[in-house]
């Protein structure tokens, strides 16, 4: 419950930091709400620069004390004894950057306490369909290349800062897979009105050494939803990236061609 807490804060603060436009790594910098915080109070941040196709990871230093929460370049993050914390983003095959935040002795006391009952919970998202836009982005910097997606919802939801709950996976064999689970919603008292489509982070397929999928050849592709697979190839040329797949409901992807 303590995690469902920290996400559901997570998505119903509105962060005031102003990003700026990405030249290169050196305009990327992490920034937060505040520099000093209660024990238990959350801090959010950014990784301001950052692109829609950079992975991220996050972490803090010294740890046991922290409950961290991220999407992509934003986290959240909660302390509960006092100290000096630093907070990492690191862009993979890029820079780290960091924040010290400092945590005092007085224990945070949110005024007003939220209803009781007034709690994030998980939704079925039976019934939905999912659009996967394709994407190819290409590292300026190096030779890295990769596929990513973004799924959108084809059902409206309750709240626009939903959060579409799925897991991705890449093996060595360059089996490309996605599995959608179910819509996570904030409590009410954070829930940003809308009745809107959701749209997810990108979902990066990574290349690694173990996963050169990006070398030519057929890769198979599936993606589950309301326990249904749906199966496809991803083929790939020394120009060209293409999907096969056949379905017109359920899961659906554009566009079907890519040019490198």
């Amino acid at each position: 419950m303590k995690t469902l807490t920290y996400i559901t804060i997570f998505f119903g603060l509105l962060f005031t930091i102003n990003a700026c436009t990405k030249t290169g790594y050196t305009t990327e910098h992490l920034d937060a709400t505040r520099a000093t915080v209660k024990i238990g109070q959350n801090d959010s941040l950014e990784l301001v620069g950052a692109t829609a196709t950079d992975s991220i990871q996050w972490s803090v230093t010294p740890s046991g004390s922290n409950s961290i929460y991220h999407v992509h370049n934003h986290a959240i993050v909660s302390f509960n004894s006092a100290g000096n914390y630093t907070v990492t983003a690191t862009v993979i095959g890029g820079a780290a950057y960091t924040y010290l935040i400092t945590v005092t002795n007085e224990v945070y006391n949110p005024n007003p306490t939220p209803p009781a009952n007034d709690a994030a919970k998980h939704i079925s998202i039976a019934g939905d369909q999912i659009t996967l836009s394709s994407h190819y982005a290409k590292s300026s910097k190096s030779d890295s290349a990769y596929v990513y997606f973004t799924a959108q919802t084809t059902n409206t939801y309750t709240c626009s800062n939903s959060l579409l709950n799925y897991t991705h996976s890449l093996n060595g064999s360059g089996h490309f897979s996605i599995n959608f689970i179910d819509m996570f919603q904030p409590a009410s008292s954070n829930c940003q009105a809308g009745n809107t489509t959701i749209t997810s982070p990108p979902i990066p397929f990574l290349q690694t050494i173990q996963n050169t999928y990006l070398a030519n050849g057929t890769y198979p592709l599936s993606v589950g939803l309301n326990g249904v697979t749906y199966t496809g190839s991803v083929t790939v040329t020394a120009t060209d990236v293409t999907f096969t797949w056949t379905y017109t409901s359920g899961v659906t992807i554009t566009p079907m061609h890519i040019t490198r």
